[in-house]
């Protein structure tokens, strides 16, 4: 199970993390400090802040839809177009902010800044490769993998966090309820006949 992948607060999220970093971010240290913000929201919320689907890569845990916005700059389904407007191409292996641009925080909670910056005050001095090191050390629903991928269930990530059985269970069930009321909330609404 996982919670929906929200885009706007992607783009929020990230946008936060490259402003702390002056500018200009690495891919993989952008991806693994988002990871982690999901991860620590876990462990004191029970819900992520991102969301998505987890997978263990080669190089520590990643957010798919994540590497989809930082690769093409949007998902294939959806409208939400904030990324283009907030963060540039990648160039190589790092993103930037738009010159000028200044996001503005409608969906990113204070509370959620504030797991943001917790995350970057432990991690932000970090380069990539020791962020890599310590998720593949301290990340236990991390699979160590050659090639490929494979799928991190948030109740995995939970119960590696420190959750109950019952709290798992529990997290479990409100990602899928949330995920179905975005679904229905999300629908269009059906067209009028002539």
């Amino acid at each position: 199970m996982t919670f929906r992948f929200n885009p706007r607060k992607a783009t929020e999220v990230a946008s936060l993390l490259i402003q702390m970093e002056g500018g200009r971010l690495n891919v993989m240290k952008l991806v693994k400090l988002v990871y982690l913000v999901d991860r620590l929201s876990i462990a004191k919320r029970g819900i992520p802040v991102v969301g998505g689907v987890y997978y263990s890569m080669r190089n520590g845990p990643v957010t798919s839809e994540l590497l989809d916005l930082i690769n093409a700059g949007k998902l294939a389904d959806e409208s939400d177009s904030s990324w283009q407007q907030f963060i540039q191409d990648r160039e190589g292996c790092t993103v930037s902010s738009v010159p000028g641009s200044e996001i503005t925080c409608t969906c990113t909670s204070e509370a959620e800044k504030r797991l943001i910056q917790e995350i970057y005050r432990e991690h932000g001095s970090k380069d990539q490769w020791a962020l890599r090191d310590w998720c593949h050390q301290n990340c236990a629903e991390w699979t160590p993998l050659q090639n490929g991928r494979e799928q991190i269930e948030i109740e995995q990530i939970a119960a590696s966090v420190g959750k109950s059985p019952s709290e798992v269970e529990h997290i479990s069930e409100n990602a899928a309820e949330s995920n179905l009321l975005t679904s229905f909330f999300s629908r269009r609404p059906p067209t009028e006949y002539a």
